[in-house]
């Protein structure tokens, strides 16, 4: 297994208001990013939280499919209330973050997403979108109303219906995969698909090098493409992982 991050600031921002965490082995591990909301310290300090509380509760991760499901609803129910307690004490009116990140315990893996950061997986050369975005654009997709290209360029494509901090509770969609037969995983915030189609993002996947080389491409390409937004990937690559 071979775990790779990076995050940018991307070419527009004046700050990066993302966020990543991985930790653990082949054996257990979790990573998740965040894409913190609010404009400055406010939207990077609630994607922080979000990283935090999870790096604290890593060592309390379960083995067992469901309760694993409940550690990260409970976890997710923790970060979303420090994130509205924050807000109150800073007097914050906007302030809040997506999360999209996996854990995994030997051969079960359980995915978790609020917003519109995305998990793919790539499974014998075929990339996967695992994660339905919660956004305004994406309702807009599900009701035939626009195609995935006109999503990418929507004004309102940085609208989204649901996040960590928005609300007193937060219901995170969560998937359970029994012995997946996946090669690779990427977790990545907006900043990348903003500028990086599917397609473009399996190229870089299926190349035979490293996690952490190609994580450093998937920036560069979203940089040299504009770069308009934060740019975070984190990547968990099953070279060594016998599957099936």
């Amino acid at each position: 297994m071979e775990l790779a991050y990076r995050t940018d600031r991307g070419q527009v921002r004046a700050q990066n208001e993302d966020a990543v965490l991985i930790l653990g082995d082949e054996h257990a591990g979790i990573a998740l990013v965040a894409d913190g909301m609010g404009g400055h310290e406010a939207g990077e300090v609630a994607s922080q939280l979000v990283i935090e509380q999870f790096r604290r509760a890593f060592s309390t991760l379960p083995a067992s499919p469901m309760e694993m499901e409940n550690w990260f609803r409970q976890n997710v129910e923790l970060a979303n209330d420090q994130v509205l307690d924050f807000s109150k004490q800073a007097n914050l009116l906007m302030m809040g973050t997506t999360i999209a990140g996996v854990c995994w315990h030997d051969e079960t893996i359980v995915i978790v997403h609020v917003g519109d950061s995305r998990v793919y997986a790539l499974r014998d050369d075929k990339l996967q979108q695992l994660t339905e975005d919660h956004s305004y654009v994406n309702v807009l997709k599900q009701l035939g109303e626009l195609t995935e290209e006109e999503m990418r360029v929507h004004p309102k494509r940085n609208i989204i219906t649901r996040s960590i901090g928005s609300n007193e509770h937060v219901e995170p969609d969560l998937q359970v995969f029994a012995e997946p037969e996946f090669d690779t995983i990427l977790i990545c915030t907006d900043g990348l698909t903003t500028h990086l189609t599917d397609e473009e993002i399996k190229q870089v996947l299926k190349r035979p090098v490293s996690a952490d080389v190609k994580a450093d491409q998937l920036i560069d390409q979203a940089n040299r493409l504009g770069g308009s937004d934060n740019i975070t990937v984190a990547l968990v690559q099953f070279t060594d992982r016998k599957r099936g």
